[in-house]
């Protein structure tokens, strides 16, 4: 079967456009190796790098940098398994690096794609023990005792799902919950606790989801940097972070527009607040999104460097939550190699 190049017009664009001779070179050649070891892989362009789809599942991509070249699995684990056999590169638990001029072997190339489809496979068989015990750990009901529920508002939580579900609770919204609960509970932060635990229990609400955010997702990364300097690229080179030509005056209230390239889609929004040398909170909308999300970067010294902590807010559903952790999780790692 041949390979599906639902859009390989912007996969060569990308190749097309590199200026290092090696790394047009060597990223072309991993191009026609994934092909063979993919034939009924989709190529595209996500997150600004050619990439290979098999399902709609991301298995392989490439870019070039600034003076190396990466390889990505898109997975945190498939790196840190084959540690043995990746002993010598330059390692993240994102992907690989490498000189342009030293191309990956055939064979690891190989093995870093069938330990992603393995990865898929299993995947899809039941969820990972981390998955699952990252859920167990975000549901209020198992990181709050029914024990200290009872002592302070005088029923453990099988007690309040049936008595919110007799004052027809699954029909209220998060407000008429909490005000339904406000007869009974004084304390505030009980009041919300009961009624987000009733909605996860009852399936209103999902991990990742708040009544006044909507789903939210972060990111945070130690970079290799002072902070002042951190901020001074966050400044001067919104391209870094946010797309190839992006405009951008850290002001409240000023515009910027991120125009469509190379498949990804352009992106637009508002400055909100900013307090220089620490934090930015601005309005992010892809053209695709019919609202915008927020976005906060906010920059932390650390005695090796400084942290960066990216945060999005009003995301539309869980699927794109997960999108924008992989997505900006990518950008913090390139800010971090360049």
């Amino acid at each position: 079967m041949a390979t599906n190049r639902g859009e390989p017009q912007l996969v060569d664009a990308y190749l097309a456009g590199l200026k290092n001779p090696a790394a047009k070179k060597t990223l072309g050649a991993l191009r026609m190796q994934l092909r063979k070891l993919l034939p009924g892989a989709v190529e595209t362009i996500s997150y600004q790098m050619p990439t290979f789809k098999v399902d709609g599942n991301s298995v392989a991509g490439f870019a070039f940098f600034k003076n190396h070249c990466g390889y990505y699995p898109f997975s945190g684990g498939v790196v840190p398994t084959l540690k043995a056999e990746l002993d010598g590169y330059t390692t993240s638990k994102s992907g690989v690096t490498f000189p342009p001029d030293k191309p990956l072997p055939a064979k690891l190339v190989k093995t870093l794609v069938q330990a992603r489809l393995a990865e898929i496979a299993e995947r899809g068989k039941k969820p990972s023990t981390a998955k699952k015990a990252a859920a167990k750990k975000a549901l209020v009901t198992d990181r709050v005792t029914d024990s200290a529920v009872k002592e302070a508002t005088g029923r453990d939580w099988k007690g309040w799902m049936r008595a919110l579900d007799a004052a027809g609770g699954r029909e209220l919204n998060h407000k008429q919950l909490v005000a339904h609960l406000a007869r009974e509970v004084e304390s505030t932060w009980w009041q919300q606790s009961i009624a987000v635990a009733y909605e996860q229990v009852r399936g209103k609400r999902v991990v990742g989801e708040t009544a006044d955010t909507g789903f939210q997702v972060g990111v945070v990364r130690t970079l290799p940097m002072r902070a002042e300097t951190l901020w001074e690229r966050l400044a001067t080179q919104p391209k870094d972070w946010l797309g190839a030509g992006a405009k951008l005056t850290l002001e409240p209230g000023a515009g910027y527009a991120v125009p469509k390239r190379r498949g990804t889609p352009g992106v637009r929004g508002e400055v909100r607040v900013v307090k220089p040398g620490q934090r930015v909170r601005m309005t992010w909308q892809p053209d695709d999104w019919k609202k915008p999300a927020t976005l906060q970067l906010t920059v932390v010294p650390k005695p090796r460097g400084a942290a960066l902590h990216v945060h999005m807010e009003k995301l539309p559903d869980a699927k794109t939550r997960e999108a924008m952790r992989e997505h900006w999780s990518q950008v913090v790692e390139g800010l971090a190699k360049e």
